[in-house]
């Protein structure tokens, strides 16, 4: 057999994670290649979750950060593909927890962008940056806001806090992109209600937002019935001011937090 069809056997098998077939392969001298996209066996072992195979092939000295054609590595598969235990098995080999691919995303962007929250969790805990920016400058945080993710939000806005605080350089001041509020689980844009010539009353998820002339003065009231409320507000370029009065709380029976994107947060009550 050719080493060319060793090759192409080898990564067959760690498609489909045949583990002793694998060691068969490369006992027989097949080379560690790639199919026409660049994927390499580890890459396929990674992408299918076949964690032993994936052991095998790191064993065998199978580069842990092997780039595809577009910048992937296997651990930008393992993530996007929510395949938890192969991405601490990567990490935990050294493999680079920062690396982007052509399009300058990371894995804990694709985490994101698939909702795979123990994978964002696992890679957090192993230094994912959560200020990295996408080709489109967008942050893990960014997604999450797009997909409506609540749960990844909350968990990536503790880590940029966490992260500006060991760092503190990396601090800017509070600036917000297109207004947000952020509660019980859904995201509404307040770009359509910030305005500077009218002030007209509109709800959203039974939270009451009058309208007026600045972002501050945009979220005038908001009536809740009962429970912690999570309020994340992302604007840009615009400078959130006292959101101590812009944000009345006589109508809430509990206190509510006020998180923006650079990690920095503050509690109202009641």
């Amino acid at each position: 057999m050719s080493l060319v069809d060793l090759g192409k056997r080898l990564l067959e098998a760690a498609r489909k994670g045949q583990d002793d077939e694998v060691r068969t392969l490369m006992a027989n001298g097949a080379p560690f290649t790639t199919d026409w996209l660049g994927t390499s066996p580890l890459h396929l072992a990674a992408q299918y979750g076949h964690y032993s195979t994936a052991e095998v092939l790191l064993r065998a000295g199978v580069s842990r950060d092997a780039r595809t054609k577009v910048d992937r590595t296997p651990l930008h598969m393992a993530a996007a593909d929510g395949h938890a235990h192969i991405v601490e098995l990567l990490v935990r080999n050294g493999a680079d927890v920062n690396a982007k691919d052509m399009l300058k995303m990371t894995a804990l962007h694709w985490a994101t962008e698939y909702h795979h929250r123990d994978v964002v969790e696992l890679l957090i805990k192993y230094g994912a940056d959560v200020h990295a920016f996408s080709k489109f400058d967008k942050s893990a945080f960014d997604i999450a806001l797009e997909k409506n993710n609540a749960e990844i939000l909350v968990i990536l806005q503790e880590a940029m806090q966490n992260q500006v605080n060991a760092n503190p350089e990396r601090a800017n001041p509070v600036t917000v992109a297109t207004p947000f509020i952020f509660t019980s689980g859904e995201v509404v844009n307040l770009a359509s209600l910030v305005s500077s010539t009218n002030n007209k009353t509109t709800s959203a998820n039974s939270e009451e937002i009058i309208e007026g002339n600045s972002v501050d003065s945009s979220i005038q009231q908001v009536v809740g019935s009962g429970g912690q409320r999570v309020i994340t507000i992302v604007t840009d370029g615009v400078p959130l001011g006292n959101i101590q009065t812009a944000i009345p709380t006589g109508g809430i029976g509990q206190p509510f937090i006020v998180t923006v994107q650079d990690g920095q947060q503050g509690e109202l009550s009641h």
